[in-house]
């Protein structure tokens, strides 16, 4: 399990109107699942989804040509 990350928070009632926080708090900070990814990163997975979307709609039409006796 991956080490609790705090950051520094303000509640807005602790707020001045200058800006300047009267009595900060550290709260958890919850990271994501997975890390952030790139622009190359992100386009290699969804192309991923998307070439598994289009072998399950191949696989289905056999199936359905299968079970209709079309070949």
């Amino acid at each position: 399990m991956p080490e609790s990350l705090y950051v520094v928070g303000c509640a807005a009632e602790n707020m001045q109107p200058d800006g300047v926080c009267t009595v900060p708090v550290w709260v958890p900070y919850h990271q994501p699942v997975l890390p952030p990814l790139d622009l190359a990163d992100g386009t290699l997975v969804a192309f991923a989804i998307v070439a598994l979307w289009a072998i399950g709609l191949k696989a289905r039409l056999v199936f359905r040509a299968a079970r209709l006796g079309v070949f």
